[in-house]
């Protein structure tokens, strides 16, 4: 259960990440030196790396697994 919550948390956070970029980008839009934009794509990025190795993981250990009623594994 601990892997699912975390996999919610770190979609959120990559949600508002990507959410707060867009923000930056607008507001820093044609100012010289506005490296917010990137800072919080960069972070969007490692949210997305960290989801993809705990969803790997929770496969891996077992703690997740496919459900759909097609499948038949």
């Amino acid at each position: 259960m601990f892997i699912k919550v975390t996999i919610v948390i770190l979609f959120i956070g990559n949600i508002v990440a990507l959410a707060v970029a867009l923000g930056a980008l607008m507001k820093d839009q044609g100012r010289e030196g506005g490296t917010r934009t990137a800072k919080f794509l960069l972070l969007r990025v490692s949210l997305a790396l960290a989801l993809l190795a705990v969803t790997a993981f929770g496969f891996y250990t077992g703690q997740l697994g496919l459900s759909a009623p097609w499948y038949k594994g």
